[in-house]
């Protein structure tokens, strides 16, 4: 159901759960300016708004509704940046009580009515968030592994605004004040591209009575959600020491699968083979085999073309691992791996999956990329089927494109 141009609303019927969930996403394209501010606005919808004025109040309600749910949060997908609040709460057919009602009205209030002082965000909440907000993102930075992944992106993409993290920085978050974020709050109202997603045994037409009068203006959509980066020419490396027990090695490489194409399930089984699970041949022979690493894995983004590959290390190893690495690589690209490893990875890959159905949050996820991209998006059959179609010659086309980019080392100084 569309409630204006840009803003739709889905319903999803499915009776096997007993809760109702409920996810209100809000879009628009990366920028630095923004990424801030729209942190700073998921945190302060968590806290109060004009009719719950303490966080007291706020948690009252919830309980009120037999213990709804309200998180926040943010996050990035390809060249876009998704700000969503996500609520859950239990099927009004258990407790005798018009709980989807409640949860939607307090929804509207979250949206509508927060906590505004003198045309600006209440100063106090809003300081109070922001410092909470620049404390957690400096304790981030501290964190070792954060601090490797921030400085590959950096060192990987070309459009700088793709490298930063969808919690923004330190440094965007103390630009920010009150009245500033409360002038973009307004504006991204406005403007931003916005899903609802309910899910749970509910009838439509009951869903679409109660949010019919949410004041949503028409907007226009934006570009799509593919970032396609240029290969470079040469690969960009960063060295660091920092003090830390042990050393971080990551490497990036451009991947030009995208979501959905035609070597998409392929590249799912060949990061799955490479260093997506147990069995996976970083795994096995840089960490249990050859005890190079503590750690060791390969993770990938189909939205922006990087493929990672990242071990925590001994320092001294640095090169033994990382030959090592690169070795695992060669071998997916020249097939060298059994046809049970392959059909291995083909049945985690689908115990994956089916175990996902039965969460509601995987649920909406996947209902959100299939309302985004249907052409692209495969259902069960479709994904199974295709799962077992994919040959070793698939994965090691797949494994070929890969090309390195970037390589960041910590050193561990402790």
């Amino acid at each position: 159901m569309k409630l204006a141009n840009g803003v739709n609303l889905h319903v999803i019927n499915e009776t096997k759960f007993k809760t109702i969930r409920i996810m209100v996403r809000f879009r628009e394209e990366v920028l630095q300016e923004n990424l801030a501010k729209r942190v700073l606005i998921s945190n302060l919808w968590e806290t109060t708004n004009a009719v719950y004025e303490t966080g007291k109040a706020f948690n009252r309600r919830l309980s009120e509704i037999y213990g709804a749910t309200f998180a926040t949060g943010v996050a990035k997908k390809g060249k876009q940046h998704l700000l969503s609040i996500n609520m859950s709460v239990v099927n009004p057919k258990f407790v005798g009580f018009d709980t989807l009602s409640a949860i939607v009205d307090f929804l509207k209030i979250a949206l509508f009515q927060p906590d505004v002082q003198e045309n600006a965000f209440n100063v106090d909440i809003f300081q109070r968030e922001q410092t909470n907000l620049i404390h957690y993102l400096e304790s981030m930075n501290e964190d070792r592994a954060y601090h490797a992944s921030r400085e590959l992106t950096k060192l990987f993409f070309s459009d700088k605004k793709l490298a930063l993290p969808s919690v923004s920085t330190v440094e965007l978050l103390a630009r920010e004040n009150a009245q500033s974020v409360w002038d973009y709050y307004q504006e991204m109202l406005r403007s931003n591209l916005i899903d609802i997603f309910v899910l749970g045994d509910v009838a439509e037409t009951q869903v679409e009575r109660l949010f019919t009068d949410f004041d949503f203006e028409n907007r226009a959509e934006i570009d799509g959600l593919f970032y396609a980066q240029a290969l470079q020419d040469d690969v960009h490396f960063l060295t660091e020491k920092k003090e830390a027990a042990q050393s971080i090695l990551q490497l990036a490489y451009h991947l030009p699968v995208q979501y959905g194409s035609a070597d998409y399930l392929a590249l799912q089984i060949m990061n799955g083979l490479l260093g997506g699970f147990a069995h996976s041949k970083l795994f096995t022979n840089v960490r249990e085999k050859a005890s190079l690493a503590y750690s060791v894995s390969s993770t990938f983004d189909s939205f922006t073309g990087f493929f990672k590959i990242s071990a925590g290390i001994d320092g001294k190893n640095v090169e033994r691992a990382k030959a090592l690495i690169f070795e695992q690589v060669n071998a997916m690209q020249a097939g060298d791996f059994s046809d049970s490893e392959l059909e291995q990875t083909k049945t985690m890959l689908r115990n994956s999956y089916f175990m996902g159905q039965d969460s509601t949050s995987n649920n909406i996820e996947l209902a959100f990329v299939k309302a985004l991209l249907p052409e692209r998006f495969l259902e069960t059959d479709a994904f199974v089927s295709g799962i077992s179609a994919v040959t070793k010659e698939d994965v090691q086309r797949v494994a070929k494109s890969l090309t390195l980019q970037a390589e960041y080392f910590m050193e561990g100084s402790l």
